[in-house]
């Protein structure tokens, strides 16, 4: 709707075009009536209008006037001149000072009156339209540019660039060399993976956004502005002062709002700009000290913090224990590796390569005896990899270890001159043949000649796991041998170990390992081997 105001002194004139022109018919509102200028101008300041009716001669403030302060006070807003025959000398002034039409009072029809309107309506409408347009290409144009700073200054942050690169930067998004001494700060959601896990933000976008907001409101505060999202839940800042009141305000938002803990790495006073990529590693390192610290704190980068740390437990000393069946004394000796470890002596990723380590050694002595790892019950709905690779803090590694523990030798104990039934081994013979096949329980149970549910049963209360459980964990055994062939792709071992979805093999294989196909490709490929006294420290 077209709003419109009507100004005139006579209340005769005023009820007249209020009554003439059928004004919501033709999509306009009436939004009020005065009687002089000063009037009108308190009305519209309070209410925006789009067309004003006004006469000229009004007492105190005349329309004249009335529209010189509305060039000022609405540009947007078209004037409609009513005017007596001898008013022409004022018509043209008005016409002069921005008026865009007149009508004579004493001749006029309503229906010249309704085609003036009209004619302004369109006038309105296509002005409207071009501010918007010139709104939205504005917005756009921000929304690139902030995007394109964010993302030169992201690869400034990650990647190890030159000089040049940083002055290009600097000269494109007006940055300056800082007069005091600056700090890189990186930051990252606790326990990311789980709560996208638990789907409460619906979707990662929104729930990094969300951060992204509160970063920004807060950054207002301390007036900084310099927020960059890294990935997986992580973002960085470039602090021209020591962020560590902002973080903790940060922190307690975060907590307030997402019911979410963020941790922080700061690095150490830096001076140039060229020095952003070092603060950065800088940052990083100190937040890998959450490892130890716990998570929610803010954590400064200490130089030469870790140092190479060899403790006096071995392998063979673990696997004494397996074989001596000794559940107290494993969790006496992992409870002493975890006391002389929270020290934070050692690098967080070779602590947790340890761990891992560890779990292979367990995961072998399982086979030896004709088990499987991946066999073993879940503890907190975790496998033994995915658990040491995705918690975040030695105390949940340690906290988690102690109750599998248990689970893990209560495993091995049954498994001593275990024998199945020949139902029972005719599923897994039949799994083991057909993993590669889109392979039913129901087709499984009528090929042996039972029913579904008994066969389930069965299974479950001889084996300690369910049919499609054993049919996962064999598949994924293949497929981590065949993981090591860098001859195949990830969809191509999907298909080969019974997965038409890559998508699903993925998550299902990141859930038992803790990684990733292609993580888990790498990490294979890529390590080198250890000597067989320090595999476990």
């Amino acid at each position: 709707m077209i709003r419109v105001l009507i100004a005139d002194d006579e209340i005769l004139v005023r009820i007249g075009l209020k009554t003439i022109i059928p004004w919501e018919q033709y999509g306009f509102e009436l939004i009020g009536e005065a009687s002089n200028g000063l009037e009108a101008l308190d009305m519209i300041r309070q209410s925006a209008c789009d067309i004003v009716l006004t006469d000229i001669r009004m007492p105190e403030c005349d329309g004249l006037t009335l529209i010189e302060r509305l060039k000022i006070e609405s540009p947007g807003t078209k004037c409609l001149i009513l005017s007596s025959h001898n008013d022409f000398e004022y018509v043209q002034k008005a016409l002069r000072l921005g008026a865009v039409d007149y009508v004579l009072k004493l001749t006029m029809e309503p229906d010249e009156l309704l085609h003036k309107l009209i004619a302004l309506k369109e006038q309105v409408v296509q002005e409207n339209e071009r501010q918007l347009q010139a709104s939205v290409r504005e917005f756009k144009m921000s929304v690139y540019s902030r995007e394109a700073k964010e993302k030169r200054l992201k690869d400034l942050l990650v990647k190890a660039c030159s000089p040049q690169d940083v002055q290009e930067f600097m000269g494109e998004f007006g940055f300056w060399e800082p007069s005091e001494p600056y700090y890189i700060v990186s930051m990252a959601l606790d326990r990311y993976q789980e709560e996208l896990d638990e789907n409460r933000f619906r979707s990662e976008r929104l729930l990094n956004f969300t951060v992204m907001n509160i970063l920004t409101e807060i950054g207002k505060k301390y007036e900084q502005d310099e927020f960059v999202e890294i990935d997986n839940g992580r973002f960085a800042m470039i602090a021209s002062t020591d962020p560590c009141e902002m973080l903790t305000e940060i922190g307690s938002a975060v907590q307030t709002f997402l019911q979410l803990s963020v941790s922080s790495g700061i690095s150490q006073p830096l001076e140039s700009l060229n020095e952003m990529h070092t603060g950065f590693l800088q940052a990083e390192e100190a937040l890998l000290h959450r490892f130890y610290h716990g998570c929610g704190g803010i954590m400064r980068y200490v130089s030469g913090r870790y140092t190479a740390h060899a403790g006096p437990q071995i392998e063979e000393e673990w696997v004494k224990l397996l074989e001596l069946r000794d559940e107290e004394a494993a969790l006496n000796k992992a409870r002493d590796w975890y006391l002389a470890s929270s020290a934070g002596l050692e690098h967080p990723d070779e602590l947790r390569e340890q761990w891992i380590q560890l779990v292979h050694v367990y995961g072998s002595y399982a086979a030896k005896l004709g088990g499987d790892l991946y066999s073993v019950p879940l503890y907190d709905n975790r496998y033994p990899f995915h658990a040491v690779r995705s918690l975040e803090t030695l105390q949940e590694i340690y906290n988690w270890f102690t109750g599998w523990n248990r689970i893990y030798f209560d495993y091995v104990r049954q498994l001593t001159g275990k024998v199945w039934r020949p139902e029972i081994q005719e599923v897994i013979e039949t799994i083991r043949n057909r993993y590669n096949e889109n392979l039913k329980v129901f087709e499984i149970a009528k090929e042996i000649g039972f029913t579904e549910n008994y066969l389930s049963v069965l299974f479950k209360k001889e084996t300690g796991e369910t049919i499609m459980d054993y049919l996962t964990r064999i598949r994924m055994d293949k497929a981590r041998e065949l993981l090591k062939d860098q001859s195949y792709k990830i969809y191509e071992i999907a298909e080969l170990v019974g997965y038409g979805d890559s998508n699903y093999f993925s998550k299902l294989f990141k859930k038992m390992e803790g990684m990733y196909p292609l993580e888990f490709r790498k990490h294979v490929l890529g390590r080198m081997p250890t000597s067989k006294n320090s595999t476990v420290s």
